[in-house]
């Protein structure tokens, strides 16, 4: 069995042990549908809520389904749309709650607004969330990232404490014959294109969250599991002179001054971050000093090439993107993701929850 296949069979475990409720808006995606239909095989969720009608979805299904999962998926989730009285009553959930977190911002929404937004399934699906009526929603297969950003932060908001969402991928490095296996984090990767020290320490917050939730639960890494946290930059300590690296360290310091117990520091070079002899070099004092587990990027350009060519080139596995910073796990998806890339997102949401 390889490390992949253990840390499926792990977080499989994990979400049977604590079956929890998902909602999915996108009930008319393939992909969609052939993943919730392995989830309600692999009986990992408590229940499996589909927004919209259980006649179009299942037609879906048996075109591109066998029998046995169609059968799983019929048996095992429900629709929010079967009858007129369940989708008319959802739809008021959605704008009761819509309009009243918008009040709560100082905004009014008109009537036309309230009116498209609460039949919107991204919308339903928070609304969902934010009621206890489901656990954890997944979107994003088919809407952007930005409209499933919308939906989340009209619906549930952000975590508190927080004011920034971010875009986390947990890298897992398989295990070989010379090197164990690992799991390290790299935010952010998805959302904030260039942000600020106080967008840098929301981000880092949020990451060392998705992190506790999700790695030691699953003994994704074998070297202990407690985050460590370095702030990234193309200088260590000081090294060279610039404000983007000083960025980055202004945004350790801050970040270590509101999370003593978390081991940071910043800003560091990727080598100093994860070899303990360079790190005996560079920067030997340092907290981190080459055992960092979570990674905090200086912009997304960096984060988002970081984890390509960490996934492509180093052969690593990444899972993601893992939406943090809400107060609900409501989590987004690329657009390319495989009808396996959604299941483990799935998987993933469901251990947050």
């Amino acid at each position: 069995m390889t490390l992949t296949n253990l840390w499926l069979e792990m977080c499989r475990e994990k979400c049977r042990s604590n079956p929890r409720t998902i909602v999915l808006p996108e009930s008319t995606d393939a992909r969609t549908i052939e993943a919730a239909a392995r989830l309600a095989m692999e009986k990992a969720a408590s229940r499996i809520i589909l927004v919209g009608q259980r006649d179009e979805t299942m037609n879906l299904a048996r075109s591109h389904l066998g029998t046995e999962l169609c059968r799983a998926l019929e048996s095992d989730a429900t629709w929010t749309g079967d009858d007129a009285g369940g989708s008319e009553a959802l739809a008021q959930l959605t704008r009761g709650i819509v309009s009243d977190r918008a009040s709560r911002r100082g905004k009014v929404m008109d009537e036309e607004s309230l009116t498209r937004l609460s039949t919107d399934a991204l919308w339903q699906a928070g609304a969902m969330l934010s009621s206890g009526r489901a656990d954890c929603a997944l979107a994003g297969a088919v809407a952007t990232t930005a409209d499933v950003i919308r939906a989340a932060l009209a619906t549930t908001g952000v975590a508190p404490g927080l004011k920034t969402i971010s875009g986390s991928f947990i890298m897992e490095r398989p295990a070989s014959a010379l090197i164990p296996p690992a799991a390290w984090l790299y935010a952010d990767s998805g959302v904030v294109i260039d942000p600020d020290v106080d967008q840098l320490v929301d981000i880092a917050a949020a990451s060392v969250k998705t992190w506790t939730d999700l790695v030691p639960s699953c003994g994704f890494d074998a070297s202990g599991n407690r985050p460590v946290v370095a702030f990234l930059s193309f200088s260590t300590k000081g090294s060279a002179r610039h404000p983007a690296a000083e960025k980055m360290a202004a945004a350790a310091r801050l970040f270590a001054a509101r999370h003593p117990e978390i081991a940071t520091d910043g800003e560091l070079q990727f080598d100093a971050a994860i070899d303990t002899a360079i790190a005996a070099r560079k920067c030997p004092s340092s907290p981190v000093a080459g055992r960092a587990n979570i990674f905090i990027f200086p912009d997304l350009g960096a984060g988002n090439i970081a984890y390509k060519i960490t996934q492509r080139v180093a052969g690593f596995h990444a899972y993601g993107p893992i939406l943090q910073g809400l107060a609900k796990p409501y989590s987004d998806l690329s657009r390319g993701s495989t009808p396996h890339d959604i299941f483990m997102s799935m998987l993933v949401n469901l251990l947050r929850a």
